[in-house]
């Protein structure tokens, strides 16, 4: 019988194994020089994105000290520090800033307005020192720490237990609500002063007795007397839109810091009368200019705009949506609704000479047309007022996602009022104005006779009026902020640079145009420039309060009030919105 071993493998020979060995040690040596590989013309791993590779690639430590670069520290050749320039623009900004504010302090201090030309002092505000409080977070903003705290200090002896004029005094809710109670809430809100809080809740707890009513609508003036006797107050029979419109953002924020939901609720039921009746009016969409909290009746009306005596409650719709995060979904119908109308029925393109692609706003009549049936009339008179709604557009353009909001209506907005600034021989715009508006917004063609045709119309015409202006109604400039806001915003949103040099060109004029020995005052007419122009010896609290702190902004880094952080009320003042935005209405 046949018997089997089994079979082993030989040993290699040490020759064969040196070859194996060798061949391994080349092969792996060409798969790490094609992987380190530094070649210029490498091509990019499938692996990975282009982005990731070329950072890795063009970012790498250098190579050897053969390289040029490795033994030579380069010294750039530019010519001019663009940053340079925008910071040399905020310093003078801070300038004019500062002397004014220095005047204040030692002319008017605790005041509500200083007197600029003679240098005295006014109290309409109640006498709780407007100025001061309107400009606290200007302070804060400019880093301006010493009079910031001489500022808080003397808020805390402010008592709003009494009025200016005794308990036969009137407060109005309005400029109370968005410059005394904004101006705090804002303060508190960049400082963390609790003082601030403390005085924020003392001057809600007097609005909130402004909501002492049958119907608990609000008021439009508080008689301090009645109020303090504890006696329930009558609401007014009718009241410009704007005032009981504009309650919601410092009521809510209130509500926010103090958790007490009161102050939402009162604001929050005046808006339930207006979101009710937007679908309603004579012009679906939007509310007429004049409205009746007694009746609540916000309806009725036939006159319909977004700028003076309605402007704010339209502001205020996309910024409630904003401070909420969101979570009141009815304002962003409301914007929507607003916002889309205003579009069709009140922003026009005027003829001008240049034929610049520019909108104007302007106002609307419902008016009947003798067949039964209603017709809606544009009347194209602008204001320095409704320069707020370009930079409206921006905001909520980014927050619903309609970028033609932002780059077409917002920009254009924006670029009219910057137009009607550069069109005045002091570059500063008036009050109010007519134009002429074109049938089409694409089809714009400057016609010389339609325009001397149009103004002869028009008994306002005077002489000296630019080309495409048919009217200066009210040539002053008040300091006013609203052109600029809009450009701040803007550029904020778009990071278009036009905007930076039109705010430059804006400040320069203003300021130059509006200075005095002791600030800046109202300018009783812009459209003729001879120097100097005549004033009038009053400097509103919204000077410091908006107007510098947005050209202060406008040349600032877009981290300072940031736009994703804060939402400013319509007198500027910043809130902090809340990383979870408590809405809660008590049962």
């Amino acid at each position: 019988m046949a018997r089997f071993t089994p079979t082993l493998p030989r040993p290699l020979r040490p020759s064969r194994r040196r070859h194996i060995l060798l061949t391994l040690l080349i092969l792996f040596l060409l798969a790490y020089l094609l992987h380190t590989s530094s070649d210029d013309n490498a091509s990019q791993p499938t692996h990975t994105s282009e982005m990731a590779w070329l950072e890795k690639h063009m970012n790498a430590p250098l190579p050897s000290s053969s390289s040029p670069l490795s033994s030579t520290k380069l010294v750039s050749n530019t010519s001019f520090n663009w940053a340079t320039l925008r910071e040399a623009r905020r310093k003078a900004v801070k300038e004019v800033f500062t002397k004014a504010w220095s005047s204040y302090r030692d002319l008017a201090w605790r005041k509500d307005a200083l007197l600029p030309i003679s240098g005295g002092y006014r109290d309409q505000f109640s006498g709780w020192a407007a100025t001061l409080i309107d400009t606290l977070d200007t302070l804060w903003v400019m880093g301006l720490r010493s009079e910031f705290d001489d500022a808080v200090a003397a808020v805390a002896d402010i008592d709003f237990g009494t009025v200016a004029n005794g308990d036969s005094g009137r407060v109005n809710i309005f400029e109370t609500n968005i410059r005394y109670l904004g101006g705090l809430l804002a303060a508190y809100d960049l400082s963390g002063r609790e003082i601030l809080l403390v005085k924020a809740k003392e001057l809600g707890d007097l609005l909130y007795k402004g909501f002492d009513t049958v119907e608990r609508m609000p008021v439009d003036f508080i008689d301090f007397g009645r109020a303090k006797e504890g006696e329930g107050l009558e609401v007014e029979g009718s009241v410009v839109s704007a005032s009981p419109g504009t309650l919601t953002l410092e009521m809510t924020r209130l509500s926010q810091v103090t958790g007490d939901m009161k102050y939402y609720d009162a604001a929050a039921r005046v808006m339930d009368v207006f979101e009710a009746g937007q679908n309603f009016t004579r012009l679906p969409g939007l509310w007429p200019v004049y409205v009746s909290m007694a009746r609540r009746d916000v309806i009725s009306g036939n006159q319909f705009g977004v700028a003076g005596c309605a402007d704010s409650l339209y502001e205020y719709l996309p910024k409630m949506y904003a401070l909420t995060g969101g979570r009141e979904g009815r304002y962003e119908g409301m914007s929507k609704g607003w916002m889309e109308k205003a579009d069709r029925e009140l922003f026009f393109r005027p003829m001008v000479p240049g034929e610049e692609e520019v909108l104007m706003i302007g106002t609307a009549d419902v008016v009947s047309n003798g067949d039964g049936q209603e017709e809606v009339v544009l009347n194209p008179e602008s204001e320095h007022l409704g320069c707020f709604v370009g930079g409206i557009y921006g905001l909520a353009g980014k927050l619903f996602r309609r970028p033609e909001w932002v780059n077409d209506i917002g920009a254009k907005i924006t670029n009219g009022c910057v137009y009607a600034y550069r069109a005045m021989p002091t570059g500063m715009m008036p009050e109010r104005y007519n134009m002429i508006p074109c049938a089409s917004r694409e089809n714009c063609k400057w016609d010389k006779q339609i325009w001397e045709r149009e103004k002869r119309k028009r008994p306002e015409w005077k002489e000296h009026l630019p080309k495409g202006f048919t009217t200066a109604k009210d040539p002053r400039y008040i300091l006013r902020p609203e052109a600029i806001e809009s450009v701040f915003v803007m550029w904020r949103v778009t990071g278009d640079q036009q905007f930076q040099e039109a705010a430059w060109d804006m400040f320069t004029a203003v300021s130059n145009g509006t200075m005095t020995d002791f600030a800046n005052a109202a300018v009783l007419d812009v459209t003729r420039g001879v120097y100097p122009l005549p004033k009038e010896d009053y400097m509103e609290s919204f000077w410091l309060a908006e107007t510098l702190k947005y050209f202060y902004l406008a040349f600032s880094p877009p981290d300072v009030i940031s736009l994703d952080d804060f939402v400013l009320n319509t007198e500027a003042h910043p809130f902090r919105r809340p990383k979870r935005a408590r809405v809660d209405r008590p049962l």
